[in-house]
């Protein structure tokens, strides 16, 4: 009989490989359909386009970067920018190894967490935070924008759905941000006693703790949400530079700024290898909603940017294989693929 860790290892090769199948599965019915035009796309390939198109992937990037950097900083981590880019780098090159667009966090959680073994948790939840707060402006970004576009969204009984659901999102996330900042509520002792009561229920009042002492730096969270914000720009401002050169300059750009953040939220479900193929069919129906007609302007502006991510992403891969080299003490097979976080 196989051993359980085998099981589980072989459980986990099977589960991915179904994940790229169906990731392939959907690029194919795209491309088959004339839903995902690559011809199209050669309009791309000109020096200018290129650079432009890089530049913006880069802002979003290192924006992104100096976030995260603030994140650690306030938990009294600190690493050189470099070393942020870095690992942030390599978190992009995983999230096309690990299915979804959220792999490479786990990533990243390791690694980190190796570099700080006495503050372990507190380094790990700088890399959820950080995607809390990725996720928190691309919300925010997207109900602003919904609200000053209001009648484009009481024309369509699927953005109405779409803008009252992310709307909770928001009120979620409110009340999180209540819980944690507010030490009367996060320090209360029946707030604890309850948790407490929960299955792991101690671990849950850590949890809480640990993420409660972003309070007491509350001035570079405000500046995290600042430069998310900001990153979030440069991505909205990547597609609608796209489209553009794709020849669709009759979508506004206050489309841009709420399809897009709507379309990389479902991108980030762990259905697929960054999101490839799951990206492709959110964005071609998301356009083709608000524009009220086909066009591949959705699929042609994510399959574009997913590849300029993918090269980013082997800039990724190079700097794993040198960490590997430098630190082969941080870097087994079976830490990578199984990271396992202690407190």
């Amino acid at each position: 009989m196989l051993a359980p860790q085998m099981k589980q290892r072989l459980k986990s090769t099977f589960s991915s490989l179904l994940k790229f199948l169906f990731s392939a599965l959907i690029i194919y019915w795209l491309v088959t359909t004339g839903k995902l035009d690559f011809s199209a796309m050669q309009q791309l390939l000109s020096f200018q386009t290129l650079a432009v198109c890089v530049l913006l992937m880069a802002g979003n990037f290192l924006f992104g970067n100096e976030r995260w950097s603030l994140l650690l900083k306030s938990q009294n981590i600190f690493l050189s920018r470099f070393e942020v880019w870095r690992l942030t780098l390599i978190g992009v090159f995983f999230n096309f190894v690990v299915p979804g667009g959220v792999g490479g966090d786990v990533i990243k959680g390791y690694y980190i967490a190796q570099a700080n073994p006495t503050h372990r948790l507190a380094s790990v939840l700088t890399v959820a935070m950080d995607r809390l707060i990725g996720l928190f402006t691309m919300v925010f970004m997207a109900v602003a924008v919904m609200i000053w576009d209001w009648e484009l969204v009481t024309q369509h009984n699927e953005l109405q759905f779409i803008f009252y659901f992310l709307l909770m999102i928001t009120a979620g996330f409110s009340f999180f941000w209540l819980i944690i900042f507010s030490r009367r509520i996060s320090g209360h002792s029946w707030l604890e006693k309850n948790l407490e009561k929960l299955p792991k229920g101690h671990h849950l009042v850590h949890l809480l703790q640990t993420f409660s002492s972003y309070a007491k730096r509350k001035d570079l969270f405000f500046k995290s949400l600042a430069l998310s914000l900001v990153a979030q720009i440069f991505s909205v401002a990547l597609f609608a530079y796209l489209g553009h050169i794709l020849g669709f300059s009759e979508i506004s750009i206050r489309t841009y700024f709420f399809v897009v953040p709507i379309g990389f939220m479902v991108t980030a479900v762990p259905v697929s290898p960054a999101g490839v193929g799951v990206g492709q069919a959110a964005f071609y129906y998301l356009f083709n909603l608000v524009t009220g007609h086909e066009s591949s302007v959705g699929t042609s502006t994510i399959t574009a940017t997913q590849i300029l991510q993918f090269a980013f992403g082997l800039i990724g891969a190079w700097c794993y294989i040198t960490l590997k080299k430098k630190n082969p003490e941080m870097m087994t097979a079976r830490a990578v693929q199984e990271p396992t976080v202690q407190k």
